[in-house]
């Protein structure tokens, strides 16, 4: 690969970063932080910090990507964030995570947390897992790919972890208060053992793997369709997708999950696939269909963050969904939401390598050098680091069908964020900037 360059949200390059040659970008559909690598292995992480989910060893809101000391030393080669927690992949195999462990997220093989009293790992801590070659979290669970392997650990809610349970129990003797037993022990997901994985893409409450044989499985939360298999329930352990075994195999490498829908890549044309619900309005798509707005695209990566979306395909980049904080990268003058794809004229012609999506934001890995990246604002915050702020309100859909009470003690919101609009319709009507339109290649 060539020189890299972060683009963040709405392409302002960060001031700390120049000169620097980052590898990876990732982000989560229920992070409001990030998390890059550069071409030392060195970690950087910025954005909210309330659980010390950036690793630098306090509570500190980051402005600016910030290097993860208690890393120094090793080779960061992957990332992924959740709410509260964070969980890194260095070049010998081995995984580090940090921030809350309420649930046993950062799969440590212990949980010190207590009613009301949350464990929070505000460094880097070594995981239970090893021979990792990348990971992904969903909320308050993560999936750690091994091998080709599969191991999981965290809530068990909906059944996100995959071992066929979600292990409710009811708390209370005289009343109804439904918990759910922490698993703080990575385990491999047994109904994924005889497939070698390639790719593994978390939402909030549900997974979506992708197989070497070109199959698809997902499982956890099964509302809106999100899982692919016609019916709104969970799937407790990994269900294969059949319209992939029917008809074509899924690319290996290229998949994305928000809240309530999921995506993929097929190997015929390449074609984009979509199942869930991705518009603030219309029917659910209850199983994958082609995703007519991306066919002709030659993608090669794409994200998801709670209700938007990213995609990198020739020398375009291409973003829609539900937005309020210009995550979508129209410009000020642009339109703030958008139902359908849409090119991001800033970058227009521009190389863009990686994508990532939180809630609120949006990271592009470019290929520097051309006159629209040199143009672009460098971004300089007033303040490098700041308190914590406010606990945010949950964002996108909640789960639909079963309606379960939320994690831990049946109180906690299904995502953080503010930044994903709950309720703001998505401005498809909202006109265009002169001569800008869909994405049409």
């Amino acid at each position: 690969m060539h020189d890299h360059r972060v683009l963040c949200e709405a392409f302002n390059s960060a001031h700390v970063l120049q000169g620097v040659k980052i590898m990876f970008v990732a982000a989560g559909a229920g992070a409001c932080h990030s998390i890059i690598g550069d071409e030392a292995g060195q970690c950087y992480t910025w954005g909210r910090n309330e659980r010390g989910q950036l690793g630098h060893g306090d509570l500190l809101q980051r402005n600016v990507p910030t290097i993860v000391k208690g890393l120094k030393g090793m080779k960061v080669i992957a990332g992924a964030g959740g709410k509260h927690h964070s969980a890194v992949v260095t070049s010998d195999g081995e995984s580090y995570t940090f921030g809350s462990n309420l649930h046993g997220q950062c799969g440590t093989g212990t949980l010190k947390s207590k009613d009301k009293a949350e464990e929070l790992i505000q460094s880097p801590a070594l995981a239970s897992v090893s021979d990792c070659t990348d990971v992904s979290c969903g909320i308050e669970f993560t999936m750690w790919l091994c091998e080709g392997k599969v191991f999981s650990a965290g809530l068990p809610q909906y059944g996100q972890l995959g071992h066929n349970t979600d292990h409710e129990y009811n708390a209370k003797d005289s009343s109804v208060k439904l918990m759910y037993q922490p698993q703080p022990q990575p385990r491999q997901i047994q109904a994924l053992s005889q497939n070698t994985v390639t790719k593994v893409a978390c939402g909030q409450n549900h997974t979506l793997a992708l197989t070497k044989e070109g199959q698809a499985f997902t499982w956890g939360n099964g509302g809106y369709g999100r899982l692919g298999h016609v019916k709104q329930q969970d799937e407790f352990k990994p269900r294969n997708v059949e319209t992939f075994s029917q008809r074509v195999p899924v690319a290996p490498d290229m998949a994305a999950c928000s809240t309530t829908a999921s995506f993929c890549v097929v190997q015929v044309g390449p074609q984009v696939y979509a199942w869930g619900k991705w518009k603030t309005s219309g029917d659910n798509t209850m199983y994958p269909k082609a995703f007519a707005d991306l066919q002709g695209w030659n993608v090669r990566h794409m994200a998801a963050g709670a209700t938007h979306y990213a995609v990198a395909a020739d020398e375009s980049t291409i973003t829609w969904g539900q937005a309020q904080n210009g995550e979508l990268g129209y410009g000020p003058a642009g339109k703030k939401s958008s139902a359908n794809p849409d090119k991001v004229y800033a970058l227009e012609g521009v190389h863009t390598h990686q994508v990532a999506c939180g809630i609120g934001h949006t990271l592009f890995l470019v290929k520097p050098g051309s006159k629209q990246v040199e143009a672009l604002e460098v971004f300089e915050p007033a303040v490098a680091e700041e308190e914590a702020l406010p606990e945010p309100e949950a964002a996108g859909p909640g789960p639909k069908g079963k309606g379960k009470a939320a994690a831990g003690k049946g109180k906690g919101k299904a995502a953080s964020g503010k930044a994903a609009g709950g309720k703001r319709k998505a401005d498809d009507d909202e006109p265009a900037p002169k001569g800008r339109g869909r994405a049409k290649k």
